[in-house]
């Protein structure tokens, strides 16, 4: 009996800090551009995932870098993906609104630098006053409190007729579990739902072929 009180009190408390906890993809440095002689695109990154227990205390940590991606060869794991099947299993546009809207997406930091050109500087101005837009509207959106510490954002246009990008990356993003487990439960939902219903019908045509 002393025993099960345990493992019981253990996954107990386990839940309770699971459902307490954030996930944090902090983006320490993420760089790209290619607006050197080569001409050629160059990224470097270090992103960190990070399980936070009331969204201070960090439980573990996972740095992601160029290193990690090599030795884990994560690019020949993407090339044997079969896209054809996974765009098949992937959600509609319907729930990936859903999903958007239920994981309640915080951004506690961002820092972004951005410079566009490309061979039309009509579509480059298009470009830049867009995004600029989108950026805006999205910030204002998920963002309670605006801190010009915490946020900003810059974005220039090159005029030099070429395709040309150079972006510099520092932010955090954050989501509760608690959010994540309800995602994951109205998925696994609906699932069973379309299952059942495909199962019905295959009953109803075995019927009417009787």
């Amino acid at each position: 009996m002393v025993l099960v009180f345990f493992i019981c009190l253990f996954l107990v408390l386990l839940v309770t800090v699971i459902i307490l906890s954030t996930i944090s993809v902090r983006i320490e440095r993420f760089n790209a551009s290619n607006y050197n002689e080569a001409g050629k695109l160059k990224i470097d990154y270090k992103v960190f995932f990070e399980l936070l227990f009331l969204n201070k205390l960090k439980i573990f940590s996972i740095k992601i870098n160029k290193e990690l991606i090599n030795k884990l060869n994560v690019k020949k794991k993407i090339e044997n993906i079969d896209f054809k099947q996974a765009k098949t299993n992937m959600p509609s546009k319907k729930d990936l609104k859903q999903i958007i809207k239920k994981s309640q997406i915080e951004i506690d930091k961002l820092n972004l630098k951005l410079e566009i050109g490309t061979i039309d500087v009509i579509l480059t101005s298009a470009i830049i006053t867009a995004l600029a837009s989108i950026i805006g509207i999205g910030l204002a959106r998920i963002i309670e409190i605006y801190n010009k510490e915490k946020y900003s954002y810059e974005i220039y246009p090159i005029y030099q007729n070429k395709n040309l990008i150079k972006l510099d990356l520092n932010c955090i993003i954050k989501v509760k579990m608690v959010h994540i487990i309800s995602i994951i439960y109205l998925i696994v939902k609906k699932r069973r739902v379309e299952k059942s219903e495909r199962t019905s019908n295959r009953m109803s045509y075995d019927y009417s072929y009787e």
